[in-house]
């Protein structure tokens, strides 16, 4: 943290305050300069800094710190924050930043009429710009990605992932497919990696799939005529009606161990044997067993939908399937830890797990009306870009967040 030991917030205004604010209520109309920046380190002492390293005047500080809520800001600088500044061409502070993270923090800037300051918080939305790749499959998506000059490994890695998660699930990237992605994404000053990736839009051509797809405002994507890529999924994954023994719950105590813990999944009491169907097209990732969960299998169902199922007695599908809506895969069972035959069943979102009796599930997912003129005026762009044949490309684009508005 910033040492504090040389700073009073209580100091009142430095003698004869009225010469020095009028000499800086005229140079307030001077130019002002470009922006300077400073990394906190450990041990830094803000007065020190702001007279001997930023050659900013003492008493711009002393009138910013008799304020509490300023003082609440500056007495809480931390070592790793990032502070800017500007000046006008007299040298006299017109801004101040501190970042409290890479994206936020608080602002100062002087009154033009005088030498107050008011007080805003900001935001770094940093600068944006969009980028068209185009590869070729030779044994992964992540590899082909990883071989593009322009994408850092992290990046290629985000990028495979993101495009992983929209694809329909019943298909599965071969050797030869080509594909071409229209990617968003936003750099901080001073970072060498992108602070966030937005994939926008993607064409695909391969043996198992072929398909043009583009972001909607709901963060779904949607072929150029509005026909959802995301299938409807069932809230429960079997047929007939079986008691809930225990609900999804994030401090439910365990009937076996006693402890107080998390309860990921909806338990539904049930004879071993029954028929598990598929909530929703999907392909199968794992099947295993553990100590706890026993038999179990997973399933990716697309756009970050996934599905775990526990304690079962045998499993109808093996690593690698697709499944459709509705098909067997699995009878309920008994195993590991389990005071009684039951499914446990759960379902996570973007990697999270949620509540599958009350979260909000995919339906028939075509655009309709004003959605689907909505979507196809701000889609017609993407579209074009990733219909567009060539090597791999910068465009000129308004921000997505600026055309979905």
């Amino acid at each position: 943290m910033i040492q504090q030991d040389d700073i009073r917030t209580d100091m009142g205004a430095p003698e004869n305050p009225t010469s020095y604010e009028s000499f800086e209520l005229e140079a307030a109309e001077g130019e002002r300069s470009e922006w300077n920046e400073y990394t906190v380190r450990r041990g830094d002492r803000l007065s020190a800094l702001w007279t001997n390293d930023w050659d900013l005047p003492r008493a711009t500080l002393y009138r910013l710190l008799n304020d509490k809520d300023n003082a609440r800001v500056l007495n809480r600088v931390r070592d790793g924050q990032r502070v800017e500044w500007q000046t006008d061409e007299e040298g006299y502070l017109t801004r101040l930043r501190i970042w409290t993270s890479r994206t936020e923090g608080t602002e100062w800037q002087r009154e033009e009429d005088g030498w107050d300051f008011t007080r805003d918080t900001v935001e770094n939305q940093g600068e944006i710009s969009h980028l068209v790749i185009t590869a070729r499959v030779d044994g992964s998506i992540s590899a082909a990605l990883a071989q593009r000059q322009e994408l850092s490994g992290r990046a290629a890695g985000a990028l495979a992932v993101l495009l992983d998660r929209h694809l329909p699930v019943r298909a599965r990237a071969r050797t030869g497919d080509t594909f071409t992605l229209l990617v968003e994404q936003e750099m901080l000053p001073g970072e060498d990696e992108p602070h966030q990736l937005r994939l926008l839009a993607f064409d695909y051509q391969g043996e198992q799939l072929n398909t043009t797809a583009a972001r909607h405002t709901n963060g779904r994507f949607y072929t150029p005529d509005g026909e959802g890529l995301l299938p409807p999924f069932d809230r429960r994954p079997f047929a007939g009606n079986y008691r809930i023994s225990s609900p999804f719950d994030t401090r439910r105590r365990h009937p076996v161990t006693g402890r107080v813990a998390p309860h990921h999944g909806t338990d539904f009491a049930m004879p071993i044997g029954t028929p598990i169907l598929a909530p929703a097209d999907g392909r199968v990732t794992r099947v295993d067993s553990h100590p706890v969960a026993g038999r179990f299998l997973v399933i990716e169902h697309g756009q970050g939908y996934t599905t775990r199922y526990l304690h079962l007695s045998r499993s109808l599908v093996r690593p690698g399937q697709t499944v459709e809506r509705g098909d067997r895969i699995a009878l309920s069972g008994n195993t590991g830890r389990s005071t009684g035959p039951h499914l446990h069943y759960e379902l996570h979102v973007n990697g999270r797990p949620v509540d599958a009796m009350r979260a909000e599930l995919p339906e028939s997912d075509s655009l309709t009306g004003e959605e689907l003129k909505r979507f196809k005026e701000i889609s017609s762009t993407l579209l074009a870009e990733v219909k567009q044949s060539g090597e791999t490309r910068r465009v000129a684009m308004t921000p997505f967040s600026d055309m979905a508005m």
